[in-house]
């Protein structure tokens, strides 16, 4: 895979982390993995766009779980339905695709329960923004774009309409239109 294409969306008066997701793509498909807010949970999955790419109908799945292995569901505007086989990546990227969330998390986010980062947490509160269960490193805050009460951060040259189509369709309480 290439270099993975990342955006943040983080609420500094509010929820916090509203939605970290890095992706790459494939071919016709795309592939990544996204966290984020919902209600007071920071649900995580992995998904693949079957097809965004290309003229014909995009399938849209995620991981019912952080197991790339597990059972994983389709997604549309109208809910989500699990499917007969596990994991639709194919086998050979998923290594990949773990590798690349893993840099990604390491890199952005930390959980403020986690006592390694008891020091960032505080650095967070000291700047009277949230530390709650998901956050974003102190050190990544100034790439944020803070000019309305989202903060955001997108990669150079990344689809943001990768994003405005998950979000029709994930579990997060985030929406990009």
């Amino acid at each position: 895979m290439i270099e993975p294409h990342v955006h943040i969306a983080y609420a500094p008066r509010g929820a916090g982390v509203l939605c970290a997701a890095c992706w790459s793509a494939q071919g016709e498909n795309v592939y990544g993995w996204f966290t984020g807010a919902r209600a007071y949970e920071h649900p995580a999955s992995f998904f693949m766009l079957e097809r965004y790419y290309s003229t014909r109908e995009t399938i849209c799945y995620r991981s019912a779980e952080i197991d790339i292995h597990g059972q994983w569901l389709t997604m549309s505007t109208h809910g989500e339905s699990p499917i007969d086989k596990h994991s639709p990546v194919p086998e050979s990227l998923c290594h990949e695709l773990e590798r690349m969330q893993d840099v990604f998390v390491r890199e952005w986010l930390f959980h403020r329960d986690d006592p390694a980062h008891a020091e960032e947490a505080a650095v967070l509160t000291a700047r009277e923004l949230p530390a709650i269960g998901l956050n974003i490193r102190p050190k990544k805050l100034n790439k944020l774009q803070t000019d309305s009460p989202v903060w955001t951060y997108t990669s150079t040259g990344a689809d943001l309409q990768v994003i405005v189509f998950l979000s029709r369709r994930w579990l997060l309480d985030y929406t990009l239109e």
